[in-house]
């Protein structure tokens, strides 16, 4: 049997409980597996050390086990629907788990993996609306950025305007409509189609 530290041992005990867990339990219980894992992960980059094979393959194993694929597409959900609200107060919540999304699939499952084949382009999708609205978006103060995040992870650093007043950022954050909770291609309640 491997010898995980207590710390690995933890997180891989959330998972295994997460594992054949149903909806809604499934997708409630995730977000605490994540952050077993990113304390993990925050350790490791701190001291430069790598993950052994054997936590990666087992984290990685029950990862794709059912109830944890399920509350990771669940997870995911969380991060589109703050990226859909990008503009408004959305963005600094969205680029947190839209990182953590990052490091899963970098050091364990690939996303692809995790989602639904019909689903596999949808973190492509959220990042082109950071992409997309890179001059509408209020920027988050370098100073802001936590000291873990990758430079690779480039959506911290999406928008443009870095001009942007606290007045204008203030406005932005506390002024949203239904519409920032829906993608232009869905039909918000109440909407009618024309056909």
């Amino acid at each position: 049997m491997v010898d995980f530290s207590p710390e690995e041992q933890a997180a891989l005990e959330l998972l295994r409980k997460n594992a054949d867990a149903v909806p809604p339990d499934s997708a409630r219980n995730f977000p605490e597996a994540v952050e077993s894992l990113m304390r993990l992960w925050e350790d490791h980059h701190r001291s430069g050390r790598a993950w052994s094979p054997d936590f990666v393959e087992e984290a990685a194993r029950l990862l794709r086990k059912e109830g944890n694929r399920h509350g990771f597409t669940a997870y995911f959900g969380a991060c589109r629907r703050y990226s859909l609200r990008r503009r408004g107060d959305g963005f600094v919540s969205a680029c947190y788990l839209r990182s953590k999304i990052q490091i899963l699939t970098d050091e364990f499952v690939p996303f692809a993996d995790f989602m639904h084949p019909a689903d596999s382009g949808a973190l492509e999708k959220v990042d082109k609306l950071y992409i997309k609205d890179a001059n509408d978006i209020a920027p988050i103060p370098p100073e802001e950025i936590p000291w873990w995040v990758p430079e690779s992870h480039w959506w911290w650093r999406a928008p443009t305007r870095l001009d942007m007043s606290q007045q204008e950022i203030d406005e932005k954050i506390h002024d949203y409509s239904l519409s920032d909770f829906y993608d232009e291609d869905e039909e918000m309640p109440g909407e009618t189609s024309q056909n």
